[in-house]
């Protein structure tokens, strides 16, 4: 009998073990005894959490995802309740944000005037630790992780997505402060850089493993998180590739003389990555010589030929600010060990290597006057 019941409890041990180290799915529509705990949670601290909040749209549901201890966690939002966001995540979801439908608000011009304090940053590529040191150290952001930059505007000029481990935190961190400046009288200006396209349209070379697991565990493809269907890609899926403010044009990699010649405006250019580009495939793409030309190492998000080609001078460089009427160019893209300025000025190159986790930089004006900003306070001007 003492043999029989060891047995017994053998199975069920061996049973329990098996089931703790499987993913599961946990649809909850009930209230969570949880939810009712006194849970106070810094912003993206709960050392359990690995990867969200995902939020999908589907059949007439909206439904957060995320993955915990290695493990799917679902929840089918009922009657605006998005507090599980709040106690897992440690920010405030507005359910207004859910309802939003971005694509009836497109700005495809994007040209502001009158902007005394900026602050431009580039190629986060997830290291959200870096992002967030250099956020806090220009009071961008306070300790709270809350807009803190008044009517200053803050310019993030692409490639957030790919390579680093942290692309979810750093995409809700600026989602969240891009409508935090709004209703203090800033903005926040997010652009589409070419690994934002090459996720949006089904190319996956770059993604950290990380998120390959969450796709897994999801049951899906990563691409699959950023659709039509899911918020932050319907948010993504809005952002344009050129930014004009005051005498500044701020685009990802950079305008090309090609890019002259072809007569392209910033609000044309906009409109068709908005609308052509975004989310369809390299055959419809390659039908239409502007797409096409649009998309090339000649277009605003490949370009180098600030940094590469022997051939580009200050006069041609001139021609292109003149097309503008701009006087400078700001642009990522091209990884550099610090923030650099170019021909006398006119171009401002401000990918400094963030992507490796290390080290960053971000480019400070105020009232005309340009500065680098060092990881660690330093402010230097050119």
């Amino acid at each position: 009998m003492g043999d029989f019941i060891k047995k017994i409890s053998l199975v069920i041990v061996s049973f329990l073990i098996i089931l703790g180290s499987l993913s599961f799915i946990f649809d909850k529509t009930e209230n969570d005894p949880g939810d009712n705990e006194n849970y106070e949670s810094q912003y993206f601290n709960n050392k359990n959490i690995s990867d969200g909040p995902y939020i999908f749209y589907e059949n007439n549901n909206i439904i957060v995802r995320w993955i915990k201890n290695g493990r799917l966690v679902e929840r089918k939002v009922a009657d605006d309740n998005y507090y599980m966001i709040k106690r897992n995540f440690g920010f405030d979801f507005d359910p207004k944000w859910a309802k939003n439908n971005y694509y009836n608000n497109v700005n495809y011009k994007q040209d502001y005037e009158d902007v005394e304090n900026l602050i431009a940053i580039s190629d986060i590529h997830g290291q959200y630790d870096v992002l967030v040191k250099l956020l806090k150290q220009y009071k961008v952001i306070d300790n709270k992780y809350n807009w803190s930059f008044g009517d200053g505007h803050l310019v993030v000029l692409g490639d957030i997505l790919d390579r680093g481990p942290n692309v979810t935190e750093s995409l809700w961190l600026i989602y969240r402060l891009e409508k935090q400046a709004n209703k203090a009288g800033g903005k926040v200006h997010v652009l589409l850089g070419n690994h934002e396209l090459m996720v949006l349209n089904n190319d996956l070379r770059y993604i950290h493993p990380k998120y390959i697991k969450t796709a897994q565990l999801m049951g899906t493809t990563y691409y699959q998180l950023y659709t039509k269907n899911t918020f932050i890609g319907r948010w993504l899926r809005t952002k344009p590739v050129i930014v004009t403010i005051n005498d500044m044009l701020f685009v990802h990699a950079g305008i090309s003389p090609e890019f002259v010649v072809w007569k392209f405006t910033p609000e044309k250019a906009n409109k068709l990555f908005i609308n052509n580009i975004v989310g369809h495939n390299w055959n419809t793409i390659l039908e239409n010589k502007d797409l096409t030309f649009l998309m090339s190492n000649d277009g605003p998000i490949w370009y180098r030929g600030y940094f590469e080609s022997p051939n580009l001078n200050e006069q041609k460089v001139q021609e292109i600010l003149n097309h503008f009427s701009s006087n400078h160019i700001i642009v990522g893209h091209t990884s550099l060990p610090n923030v650099i300025s170019l021909f006398d000025g006119k171009i401002f190159g401000i990918d400094s290597s963030i992507k490796y986790g290390e080290y960053g930089e971000i480019l400070f004006y105020k009232k005309g006057q340009f500065a680098r900003g060092t990881l660690h306070g330093s402010i230097i001007s050119f």
